[in-house]
């Protein structure tokens, strides 16, 4: 309906998986780079999960377009069978007889193929999608069929496609042997803020097969945090939007247009997902929702009509090869014109017809777009600098440009200890709760160092560049945020990145008489890493709801830091008001 008004050869936001518009984010990449490496590698069982919306089906679907010819694939779509069904519904996709066959002829037709496919130097792929519907009888038939090998090679290859509730399926004790046969796992994540922003122009980009920015930044920003990185949820906004904005007579969607899409589909927020997921989940997506749409579908129903009656008598030729064009600005306005849909806007000069025009908030003057813009990275890195300093009480360095080496140099200098983390989330961040040197990027600016100094609620405090901080929205911090962190922090005892067991030395002293404080251990210290020491590491990891794995890191060093109180009153990032 709208793809003609925005200039588009194909709907952009289909929900149905297309691999033509798949975006590759990182995890994305990931993922299919793990599915792509197993199944070259012979491994036996590969499982993939994510939440609902994520792209598991539509990467299920690049997969097969990229797996070597000469692979023998059975696709099972909707695996809620029991064992017997199951293995009848794979010996079918493979096209082999099935009919009056009981489960061991069933099993050795089967263990036949996949012998002559081994002689004929052919692959068999087994995928099952939506694998955490699967029962306990099917899965041990899986497991069953990963036992049809020869003495140097797995005769068929298993991968399980599924949603998170798959991992905890395979927690299970009783199902033990099967999880030990997995040997590539991964988990597909949301989409970041500037993963989101790129996956709907990659998606314009396909669909028009040019350039398209139909979406203001702020309108992008609404997307993602409404959204929560979801594909399928940015699908279904981006979709409307795009309907709403064609009901208004606009040629790009803004802030106010994407507000009212998703209040009317409930997307976000504390609602569940506006999709039915799965045949599990219970269906949001309902009929007082829609209802408010049909007057928008009426209203452009009437417009399209009268649009034809119009151009039927300006150009009797219309549809013939001499028709003139016509001026959409001589035609006379249609009744009831779509775009009182839209909200009407605040009495302000020169704001264009449709338009929601929204005051900024008084605590959120300032522009951090515009501040990314105009000041350069060694600007930035300055200002970060200074506020770290400032937040452990210390005294600013008052220098105007710094680069990003030599910022860290200075902190280091300082006496702080810099812990960098990649592909970090902001829950992650407020688990660290400490001030963090965020990596920011305005694409197709360089990437500026920003300190996020506190989070209070929907509010983010950070460095303003210019030596002050000031308080903008959280959803502004993550839609720039790269993912890359550092969090400095106060490190007295001065140890190194990673103290593991064997070590000896002063360190290892320094860790033992720690831990002894702390009453994590009770042996001697004698400056040996030793078993002891490693299990007394182990239960103070338990304590500090660390992973118990023995290894003294920067976040085991952290706690241990600060539990021992050798660091001060550290600033913290979640704010206390």
């Amino acid at each position: 309906m709208y793809t003609q008004f925005f200039g588009l050869r194909d709907k952009p936001f289909s929900l149905s998986p297309d691999p033509r518009f798949l975006y590759l984010s990182d995890s994305h990449r990931e993922a299919l780079a793990h599915l792509l490496y197993g199944i070259e590698q012979g491994e036996g069982f590969i499982a993939i999960t994510g939440e609902v919306g994520t792209g598991k089906t539509t990467l299920c679907r690049t997969l097969l377009e990229r797996i070597e010819p000469g692979t023998e694939v059975a696709f099972i779509f909707n695996p809620q069978l029991s064992g017997e069904e199951l293995l009848q519904s794979i010996a079918a996709e493979l096209g082999l007889e099935t009919e009056d066959r009981t489960r061991r002829e069933l099993t050795e037709q089967l263990n036949r193929f996949l012998l002559a496919k081994k002689r004929e130097g052919r692959r068999v792929l087994l995928i099952i999608d939506e694998a955490q519907v699967l029962e306990r009888e099917a899965l041990e038939q899986v497991r069953l069929l990963s036992n049809l090998e020869t003495s140097t090679a797995k005769l068929i290859q298993i991968v399980l496609i599924g949603q998170p509730e798959l991992d905890t399926l395979l927690e299970a004790p009783d199902l033990r042997q099967l999880r030990q046969r997995i040997t590539v796992r991964w988990r597909l994540g949301p989409l970041s803020a500037n993963e989101t922003r790129e996956y709907v122009r990659h998606r314009l980009r396909i669909a028009a097969g040019q350039t398209k920015n139909l979406f203001t930044d702020g309108a992008l920003r609404e997307i993602h945090r409404h959204s929560r990185g979801v594909p399928r949820l940015i699908n279904l906004l981006c979709d409307r939007s795009l309907l709403a904005g064609f009901a208004a007579g606009v040629e790009q969607v803004g802030l106010g247009l994407v507000t009212q899409v998703e209040s009317e589909l409930q997307v976000g927020g504390h609602h569940e997902p506006a999709l039915p997921d799965s045949p599990h989940r219970r269906r949001t997506f309902q009929l007082p929702h829609l209802r408010s749409w049909l007057p928008v579908a009426a209203t452009l129903a009437a417009a399209a009509i009268a649009t034809l009656l119009v151009l039927a008598s300006v150009a009797p030729t219309w549809l013939g090869l001499d028709a003139p064009e016509v001026d959409p600005a001589a035609l006379p306005p249609l009744e009831g014109e779509a775009t009182e849909l839209v909200a009407a806007p605040p009495p302000v000069d020169a704001a264009p017809p449709g338009l929601v025009v929204l005051e900024p908030a008084s605590d959120l003057a300032f522009d951090l777009d515009r501040a990314l813009r105009e000041l350069t990275p060694a600007t930035w890195t300055a200002a970060s600098v200074d506020a770290v300093l400032e937040a452990w009480g210390g005294e600013s360095l008052g220098v105007q440009r710094l680069s990003a080496r030599q910022g860290r140099a200075m902190l280091q200098a300082d006496g702080f200890s810099l812990f960098a983390v990649d592909d970090a989330t902001l829950d992650e961040l407020l688990a660290i709760d400490r001030p963090a040197i965020l990596l920011l990027s305005n694409p197709p600016e360089e990437p500026r160092e920003v300190l996020l100094r506190s989070v209070s609620g929907d509010r983010a405090t950070v460095s303003n560049g210019s030596g002050g901080l000031d308080k903008v929205a959280l959803s502004d911090v993550t839609f720039y945020w790269t993912g890359t962190a550092i969090v400095p922090w106060r490190d007295s005892a001065e140890l190194p990145d990673l103290l593991l067991p064997g070590a000896q030395g002063v360190h290892v002293l320094w860790l033992q008489d720690a831990l002894q404080g702390l009453g994590f251990e009770s042996g001697a210290v004698r400056g040996t890493y030793g078993a002891g020491t490693a299990a007394g590491v182990r239960a103070f990891q338990e304590s500090v709801g660390l992973a118990a794995d023995g290894r003294v890191g920067p976040m085991t060093q952290l706690r241990l830091s600060e539990r021992l109180g050798t660091e001060g009153p550290p600033p913290r990032l979640r704010s206390r008001q």
